[in-house]
């Protein structure tokens, strides 16, 4: 008969730095590492967006959404701003989508899709950020 014995030895410490981690990827840090990705959208989109009169680049912002209206996740990305005492740059949907009589010249998912990269490696590194924040605070 084949006798096999185990001992683990710092389980308390392996258990602490479970802990930790747990609470480095609570909520507010999920959150924060989608607004880091939603702000590196958010330049690339103003470099991107047509210069007209400076007005639509400078209302695209990095948003992110109430964790009400997405419960159990942490969603952000970028929006045109509406101003509260001047009119909005409503036209970025025109350019956007195009009209019936103007042909779409989109702009916010071209530059989504191309900074998409940059985008997981600015959450990637927020989160990585606070998990080794989590485990060397011992």
């Amino acid at each position: 008969m084949l006798d096999i014995s185990l001992r683990v030895i710092g389980l308390a410490e392996l258990e602490a730095d479970f802990q930790r981690l747990a609470k480095a990827t609570s909520n507010k840090v999920v959150r924060d590492a989608t607004l880091a990705g939603a702000r590196v959208a958010q330049d690339r989109t103003r470099k991107s967006a047509p210069i007209r009169s400076g007005k639509l680049q400078k209302h695209i912002v990095a948003k992110r959404l109430r964790q009400r209206d997405t419960p159990g996740a942490a969603v952000a990305g970028v929006s045109v701003r509406r101003p509260k005492n001047s009119p909005a740059p409503f036209y970025w949907r025109f350019l956007e989508l195009g009209t019936s009589k103007m042909n779409a010249k989109p702009f916010i998912r071209p530059t989504w899709d191309r900074s998409l990269p940059d985008i997981e490696g600015a959450v990637r590194s927020k989160l990585a950020q606070a998990i080794d924040q989590a485990l060397l605070a011992r």
